[in-house]
């Protein structure tokens, strides 16, 4: 007997679809009433099944077939918020932002760093540090309130010279009343792309080699 290929390939996709939707809060609800139809014409006619028994099953498919739903709506929820946040990523091409750490760029003999001052300080030393850690600048910021405050080196070492642009390091010294005080180091970077990182949503990577989330971000500029 012949085939009809479009009746067998109609056939395999409804079976398909169906099977698919195996665990969908309609197909859920058809296969418990199925069962509880058979369940009441097989009940033993002594001893019938009684209304809290009904009442009590209702209540657990009405709970099974909600956290479907609830399911669905976060997982819609999830890809809508994953979708907006990539077209914020995007938006940020380009644009500097502050972010803990203490890499800072110096290019053209300009270099800028940033720090956050949890408390007033009474002096506040500013150490530029080359890739082996060794301070190749003391720079002298004197006393500084509590709050963020930006600094800018001139590109040159303890002697005057200039040194190659690239990636330096910095640290900070601060005392207040004759103790250290507390401070936070802030990196000033540019935005150059956008890396998406699956569950973790869209990563900044900056002209630090450094990926941000927008999490990390204090200030946009």
């Amino acid at each position: 007997m012949a085939i009809d290929a479009t009746s067998a390939v109609g056939t395999s996709k409804t079976s398909a679809t169906a099977k698919k939707n195996d665990n969908s809060p309609e197909a859920i609800q058809e296969r418990f009433m199925s069962l509880l139809v058979a369940q009441l014409k097989n009940q033993d006619p002594m001893a019938p099944m009684d209304n809290a028994q009904v009442t009590s099953q209702m209540a657990q498919l009405n709970t099974v077939t909600g956290i479907n739903k609830l399911n669905d709506s976060m997982s819609a929820m999830v890809a809508s918020f994953a979708s907006n946040q990539t077209a914020q990523a995007v938006t940020m091409l380009g644009r500097a932002v502050l972010t803990e750490g203490n890499d800072i760029a110096m290019k053209d003999g300009v270099g800028t760093g940033s720090l956050e001052m949890k408390q007033s300080a009474d002096s506040v030393q500013v150490n530029i540090l080359d890739s082996n850690a060794k301070v190749i600048r003391t720079m002298d910021m004197g006393p500084q309130s509590k709050g963020i405050h930006q600094f800018d080196w001139d590109g040159k070492d303890a002697n005057g010279n200039t040194v190659p642009s690239g990636n330096y390091k910095f640290e900070v010294q601060a005392t207040a009343a004759g103790q250290k005080a507390d401070v936070t180091t802030l990196s000033l970077a540019v935005v150059q792309g956008v890396r998406n990182a699956g569950s973790e949503g869209s990563k900044l990577l900056t002209n630090l080699g450094t990926e941000l989330s927008f999490s990390d971000i204090k200030q946009i500029f």
